[in-house]
């Protein structure tokens, strides 16, 4: 049944899907699920095509896809629900990228998105009429309500944006600084909704409601205004996997206390809602909040009342803040391998940092409920949005501080799946001997660890020994490595800081690389590394025709050079050809047709990912 579950929710297997009826010169009639959300460059939009026309034919056809309109081609009537017409300009969405990067790819095939397109005014054509659910449109409106809210009385951009992304998890005007520094201090759920959000609201639900008789309709009442509040706040926010999980547990607790005054057992009731949200979505079991989320409340479950029992305090402040760290503790010690996994890097004053943000963001986030509930009343409103613009002063001033301190985190700490599954066996077996006094789990428990150093110890052996020739994806630039051991040589452009840390870093991470120099030779355009020689052809520079035919391995193209495939069969003698990310796309496969109809190798990097050779 799970097998089945998972082929039925993969859009590829429906009739009519749109990768097995498109046509090149077909129009598309789309539909959008969303409103715009602006970009640096773009503005960018899910939507579900309907139909496409092909020679004036019609058909039905379904897909999601992905449209990036151009700044000077938007329509401001564009909104959720607006009918377009669009002329077929889909494209596969790029490639995983470079070796440890994040599949974006993947990430969207999960999500059943397969093809994104980018538009210019003569692209695409607004129709009449709307399709948009009522409903939704609600909530929508809503949540817009709440955002033009808190950018008219939270002000700074900095307060502005997290104040967003606090309440009802809009993170497109959060700074990537801010959410590195509460990344790097282990508080980074503060600003993504989660349970926590979803647990503040019903207890505060709760608490609103309890003056209510206790009889069979206000029950009903009870519950119908619980899950209608949670229900909608989860769709508000992008109904993520974390909030879903939260979601459907509070519905179950909602519905044993008041309709069938049962109390289930906690366990079975996280099980449960696994199961119904794997039933809903099966690739939810990739998601990494959906795994956080789950791991982070069983952790507690298990560890938390012993930790807790460890330290016994007569101080009731003292007692209450002890019972943070031990939350904090326990749910870490099932979610670090997995924040190992994905992040490569370990917060290490997560616990200074979760003592300071989550009392200020619980704090916060009711005064912008009372914010959104009072928004009618200017004057209360004014000095609500002053309150909450000033705590999250405070808060970020504090993670801010905590981020630079030299020893705040540990990076560069890169896991692959079989080191994950022995760490999480090492835990599990102190796990059974800690609390179940166990002897023979100590025992296994230094076997499993003997067997993690041995696959630790063999992989930096084997990045010793590794020679690699790497070229990079990079949108519009151009960037080689070569690689001898743990050490690299970068050759191209000059990137940014944020280009450095966002591709070149999870590369370097993967292969365990240092930024040291690499023996190679190099006269003008050849590079000769090993046995390995490379003919770098860039559009910025003036090539010298050569007089007789060159020997080599690989060419790269790079910023759209004004060279044919057959004059460089004529130059050169080589295995195969390369074009990078600086190219554009029309370029691209205009060479390769070339060389397709010459036989001949070739390999783009926008399309396929960052060439890796191994020497």
């Amino acid at each position: 049944m799970g097998s089945l579950a998972l082929y039925v929710y993969d859009a590829r297997n429906g009739p009519g899907w749109l990768g097995g009826v498109l046509a090149d010169s077909s129009v598309l009639q789309a539909v959008l699920l969303e409103p715009p959300v602006e970009r640096a460059a773009s503005w960018k939009v899910l939507a579900r095509v309907q139909a496409q026309s092909v020679n004036g034919r019609q058909a039905d056809c379904f897909g999601k896809v992905l449209l990036y309109f151009a700044k000077d081609s938007i329509d401001l009537q564009l909104q959720y629900g607006s009918r377009l017409l669009l002329y077929n300009k889909l494209q596969c969405v790029a490639a995983a990228g470079n070796p440890g990067a994040f599949d974006y790819r993947a990430y969207c095939a999960r999500n059943n998105i397969f093809y994104q397109a980018d538009l210019r005014s003569a692209d695409w054509h607004l129709l009449a009429g709307n399709e948009g659910n009522w409903l939704m449109a609600a909530l929508l409106r809503t949540k817009q309500y709440c955002l033009s809210l808190l950018r008219t009385y939270v002000r700074g951009e900095q307060a502005s944006g997290l104040a967003q992304a606090l309440l009802i998890g809009y993170r497109e005007e959060l700074e990537r600084d801010i959410v590195q520094a509460y990344t790097n201090t282990g508080v980074v759920h503060i600003i993504a909704i989660s349970g926590l959000h979803l647990g503040l609201i019903y207890v505060s639900l709760l608490w609103l409601l309890q003056w209510l008789p206790e009889k069979v309709w206000v029950n009903w009442t009870k519950v119908l205004i619980i899950l209608m509040v949670l229900w909608g706040f989860s769709i508000i926010t992008g109904a993520s996997a974390s909030v879903l999980r939260s979601a459907v547990m509070f519905t179950m607790i909602a519905i044993g206390q008041f309709l069938l005054a049962r109390h289930t057992n906690i366990y079975n009731t996280l099980a449960a809602s696994a199961f119904l949200l794997l039933c809903y979505n099966p690739y939810f079991i990739a998601d990494v909040g959906f795994q956080l989320s789950y791991l982070a409340v069983l952790s507690i479950l298990l560890f938390y009342k012993p930790i807790y029992a460890c330290w016994e305090l007569k101080w009731v402040w003292t007692d209450k803040l002890w019972q943070m760290v031990a939350v904090s503790l326990a749910a870490q010690l099932l979610t670090i391998p997995v924040c190992l996994y994905y992040f490569h890097q370990f917060p290490n004053l997560f616990l200074l940092a979760n003592l300071v943000a989550v009392p200020l963001s619980t704090a916060i986030l009711y005064g912008e409920i009372f914010l959104v509930i009072f928004g009618g009343v200017p004057l209360i409103v004014g000095w609500l949005g002053k309150a909450v613009e000033w705590g999250i002063m405070v808060m970020n001033f504090a993670v801010d501080w905590l981020n630079r301190l030299p020893f705040a985190v540990t990076d560069n700490l890169w896991m692959n799946g079989y080191e994950v599954m022995l760490l999480y066996g090492l835990t599990g077996c102190i796990a059974v001997w800690w609390l179940m006094k166990q002897k023979y789990a100590f025992f296994i428990s230094v076997g499993v660890w003997l067997v993690l150093a041995a696959m630790h110890t063999g992989n930096q052996l084997r990045a010793q020994r590794q020679r690699l020739l790497i070229v990079y994806q990079l949108p519009r630039q151009k960037l080689v490595a070569l690689v001898d051991g743990q050490r690299q040589q970068l050759i191209g452009d000059t990137l940014s800081a944020q280009q450095m840390n966002y591709s070149v870093r999870p590369v370097q991470m993967y292969y365990r690389l240092k930024n040291d120099s690499v023996a190679y030779r190099r006269l003008g355009n050849f590079i000769q590394f090993y046995h390995i020689r490379l003919v770098m052809i860039d559009g910025r520079d003036t090539y010298q025709l050569s007089s007789h035919k060159l020997k080599t391995d690989y060419i790269l193209l790079s910023h759209n050079p004004h060279v044919s495939i057959r004059q460089l069969t004529q130059q050169f003698e080589f295995s195969a050809v390369i074009f990078d990310a600086s190219n554009h796309a029309k370029r691209i496969q205009h060479w390769k047709n070339d060389c397709k109809a010459l036989t001949l190798r070739s390999f783009s990097v926008p399309e396929q990912g960052a060439f890796v050779l191994n020497l």
